[in-house]
């Protein structure tokens, strides 16, 4: 089985060509692998159409698709969704009951109604509206406090940003000094070999103005290095 994030990987957040899906679905077919297709926040676009899930071209049976609410709702909307073949999912339902018999089924019930009333549509609009705007914020804060020291593509969609930095910084001093005021870099999204310097930066939680505070303490935290 072959695990994947062709929307947004994680953690370049490149999108996979339409001529790689292509490849990828005939591979799949000649040599027997699945593909678990993890399209975990397919929703959010800002450059016009998206493109179509691996799982819309297969023909074969070969992709197993899932996704969630919990980045287009809420992080306590703990529910997902899956699309397979119907012999896998009666399988995997077998399995599901063992773990959990009844599950939530007042959060079931609730998401139900937003699908059906199409809320969820109509909330995916603005929400899709105010990221777009704070990629653009935080992209521009980036490129004006930090351009001599990194450079980067502006994600056609998602909620981070891919940086590559100067090779000569070190991020982990970076993070230490982030950390001094406030700012927590994980560490995980920190990439560092002697000669490959990268970083992924999210904005989806923070308003414009946080995003200002936070680029300004990262640009101090940089000039200190």
């Amino acid at each position: 089985m072959l695990y994947l994030t062709p929307h947004h990987h994680y953690p370049t957040t490149v999108t996979l060509s339409a001529a790689r899906r292509v490849e990828l679905l005939q591979l799949a077919s000649a040599y027997g692998f699945i593909i678990l297709e993890d399209d975990y926040d397919y929703d959010f676009h800002y450059n016009g159409n998206s493109v179509l899930p691996l799982a819309s071209a297969d023909t074969n049976g070969m992709v197993v698709y899932i996704g969630s609410f919990c980045k287009s709702l809420a992080p306590g909307f703990r529910a997902g969704y899956l699309i397979a073949p119907e012999n896998l999912i009666r399988e995997m339902a077998k399995f599901r009951s063992l773990v959990d018999r009844q599950g939530d089924m007042l959060m079931e019930q609730a998401l139900a109604e937003l699908l059906e009333e199409k809320e969820i549509q109509r909330h995916l609009k603005k929400a899709v509206k105010i990221y777009q705007e704070r990629r653009d914020v935080f992209t521009g804060l980036l490129q004006k406090h930090l351009g001599d020291e990194l450079s980067f593509v502006s994600p056609p969609g998602g909620l981070s940003v891919w940086i590559n930095w100067n090779p000569r910084l070190n991020l982990m001093r970076i993070s230490k000094n982030c950390l001094k005021r406030n700012l927590y870099l994980p560490q995980e999204l920190l990439y560092q070999t002697d000669n490959f310097t990268a970083m992924r930066l999210g904005f989806g939680n923070l308003t414009v103005d946080e995003l200002e505070e936070a680029v300004n303490i990262l640009s101090s935290a940089v000039k200190m290095c």
